[in-house]
C-alpha cells in the first residue's frame, strides 16, 4: 500500500497555511475548501489529481520534491475544480472519456482567470492566450470551441478511462485508482460540498469588494452561489397547486351518494363524500407599469397549474384592478381574461372585492408589479399568492407575510 514519506502531510498542510497566510497569499476565502480535501497516496498519478469527492490523489515522490508554492498552486488549481462544480458541468455538456482532455483545456482556461491574478499557476495550466481565445469566458464557452479543435499529439482519442488529467474532480469521469464513494477514508458528500460552496462564496465576495477587485470566472462563480436564477415558472406553478389543493383535498359529507361503509350497517343511511373543487380568484392590476408579455406569461402558468387540479369552467373569477375594480367575470381559461383600467394602482379593493365574491374563493391569486397598497390583515378563508412581475435585477416592493410571493421576472 502506498503512503507518504515523513514529513509528506505536514507539507501539504504547510502549503495550505501558505495560501491562507495574510504574509503570503492571503486567500483566506479557500480555507474552508483546502482543509476539507483529504490526501491519498497515488503512485497512479504524475504530480496531483482530486476525485468529486474532494479526495486529492498525490505522488509521494512529487511531493518530496515539489516546494511549498507549486504545491499550494496545485491545491488552490483543484480546490476551484471542486468549487465550480466542474464534474457535474462537465456530465451536463456530455463529456465523455473521448473529450475530457478538452474539457480539462476549457475548465483550466476558465479558471486561469482567478488563479493568474493571485500568482497560482499551476505547471500545465492552460490560458485563453494559450488555446488563442479571449479572456473572461465560462468553461462550457472554452469546451464549445475547443471541442471542435484539433486534437493535440498526446491528446487520447477514446477508450474506456480518460488519462488521469486533474481526476474526476474535473470532468466527473471516475479513475480506476480513485477509491469508491463509500470507502473508508474521509470525504465530503454532496450536500456539505454545497455548503462549503455557499461559505467560500461569502469569503470571497466578502475581500473582493473589500480590495476592490474581481478575480475573472470566480466572480461570476460567486454571484451564481449567492445570487442563484432561479425558474419563476415552477415556483408558481407550484404556489398556485399547493395552495388550491389544500381545498381540493377537503371532503364533504353528503346524502346524494352512498357511503362505501354501507354495506356493513346496512340499517343505518350513511353519508358519502366529495372532494369539491377549488373556487379560484385572480385579482388583476392592470396599471399602467405592468409589463403585457410578463402578465400573459404569469397567467398561462397559473392556467395550466388550475388545469392540472382539474378547476373547470367556471370556477375562475377574474377581477381586473388598478385603483379600483373595474371588471368581474368568470372565465374558462387566462387566455380568455379581458381586461380594463390603466391608472394607479390599489390591490386592496381588489383583494377586498375578491374576499366578498360568493362562494368565497379558496384561492386569491394577485398579478402585480407591488406598488400597491395591501389589505392589513388576509382575507379570511382564502389563501393568497402574490405574483411579482418586474424585470431581473430590479429590486420588487415588499409584500405581507400572509401572502405567498413569488417574484415573475423577465430579463
Amino acid at each position: 500500500m502506498t503512503s507518504f514519506a515523513v514529513g509528506g502531510l505536514d507539507k501539504l498542510a504547510a502549503a495550505k497555511l501558505w495560501l491562507v497566510s495574510e504574509q503570503t497569499k492571503n486567500l483566506p476565502y479557500l480555507s474552508h475548501a483546502l482543509f476539507a480535501l483529504t490526501p491519498v497516496a497515488s503512485t497512479d498519478v504524475d504530480t496531483m489529481s482530486v476525485d468529486e469527492r474532494w479526495r486529492i490523489y498525490v505522488n509521494p515522490s512529487w511531493l518530496t520534491s515539489v516546494d511549498v508554492p507549486s504545491l499550494g498552486a496545485e491545491l488552490a488549481h483543484a480546490a476551484w475544480h471542486l468549487l465550480h462544480d466542474h464534474p457535474n458541468r462537465a456530465r451536463t455538456m456530455g463529456v465523455t472519456s473521448g473529450t475530457s482532455e478538452a474539457w480539462h483545456r476549457a475548465a483550466d482556461a476558465a479558471l486561469a482567470g482567478t488563479l493568474g491574478p493571485v500568482g497560482l499557476v499551476p505547471g500545465g495550466l492552460m490560458t485563453p492566450a494559450d488555446l488563442g481565445l479571449p479572456a473572461g469566458k465560462s468553461a462550457e464557452e472554452y469546451f464549445a470551441i475547443v471541442s471542435r479543435l484539433p486534437a493535440t499529439s498526446d491528446e487520447q482519442s477514446g477508450g474506456d478511462e480518460p488519462l488521469p488529467g486533474c481526476g474526476s474532480g474535473a470532468d466527473g469521469i471516475p479513475r480506476s485508482y480513485e477509491l469508491p464513494p463509500d470507502a473508508d477514508a474521509a470525504a465530503v458528500d454532496p450536500d456539505d460540498a454545497r455548503q462549503i460552496r455557499h461559505r467560500v462564496a461569502i469569503d470571497f465576495t466578502s475581500q473582493v469588494t473589500g480590495r476592490g477587485d474581481q478575480a475573472g470566472d470566480a466572480w461570476r462563480w460567486a454571484r451564481q452561489i449567492l445570487e442563484p436564477k432561479i425558474a419563476w415558472e415552477p415556483l408558481l406553478a407550484g404556489a398556485v397547486r399547493r395552495a388550491a389543493g389544500w381545498a381540493n383535498g377537503h371532503a364533504e359529507y353528503t346524502y346524494l351518494k352512498r357511503s362505501r361503509r354501507q354495506s356493513a350497517v346496512p340499517n343505518v343511511v350513511l353519508p358519502g363524500t366529495r372532494r369539491p373543487l377549488p373556487n379560484v380568484a385572480m385579482v388583476i392590476d392592470t396599471s399602467g407599469s405592468v409589463d403585457d408579455t410578463l402578465l400573459g406569461r404569469a397567467l398561462g402558468e397559473v392556467d395550466g397549474a388550475l388545469r392540472g387540479l382539474g378547476v373547470s369552467d367556471g370556477s375562475v373569477t377574474v377581477l381586473a384592478c388598478d385603483a379600483a375594480v373595474h371588471t368581474v367575470g368568470r372565465v374558462r381559461r387566462a387566455s380568455d381574461v379581458r381586461l380594463a383600467g390603466g391608472g394607479g394602482t390599489d390591490m386592496t379593493a381588489g383583494i377586498t372585492a375578491a374576499s366578498g365574491l360568493r362562494p368565497r374563493p379558496d384561492l386569491i391569486v394577485v398579478f402585480t408589479d407591488g406598488y400597491t397598497g395591501w389589505p392589513q390583515e388576509p382575507p379570511p378563508g382564502s389563501a393568497v399568492v402574490a405574483a411579482m412581475l418586474g424585470r431581473a435585477g430590479h429590486p420588487m416592493p415588499p409584500t405581507p407575510a400572509w401572502a405567498k410571493r413569488v417574484e415573475c421576472t423577465l430579463d
